[in-house]
């Protein structure tokens, strides 16, 4: 799944998300980061994730990772209510999508947290 989100924000137009990973970065770096930029940062951050987790190799750091991703990912929830929630626990699609993204990502890392350490 982050490979697969990571690839397509790589090309413009290729992600449903673009303009909100793109705004979303755009506030979290105070405008410093935003536009393209923004846009292939976060799929070079999702990337990265995809080929930690596909290598079992630091399951911890992987799951350091995704708690990280995790956090940033849902800040949209808080930055653009008006666009997120459409009244007391109604989401629109957006917020439901981020919301199933937490959901997934706290099955990893519990998964990711109790694989066995390899030394």
């Amino acid at each position: 799944m982050y490979l697969w989100f990571g690839v397509l924000k790589l090309f413009p137009g290729g992600s449903p998300a673009e303009d909100l990973v793109e705004r979303t970065v755009s506030v979290l770096t105070f405008g410093i980061i935003h536009g393209d930029v923004a846009r292939v940062s976060a799929a070079i951050t999702e990337i990265g994730i995809a080929l930690v987790l596909l290598s079992f190799r630091a399951p911890r750091l992987c799951a350091v990772l995704l708690i990280g991703h995790a956090v940033l990912v849902s800040t949209p929830l808080v930055l653009f209510p008006g666009e997120m929630w459409s009244g007391p626990l109604q989401a629109s699609f957006e917020a439901q999508y981020i919301l199933k993204n937490l959901v997934t990502v706290a099955a990893a890392v519990v998964i990711a947290s109790s694989h066995p350490r390899v030394r």
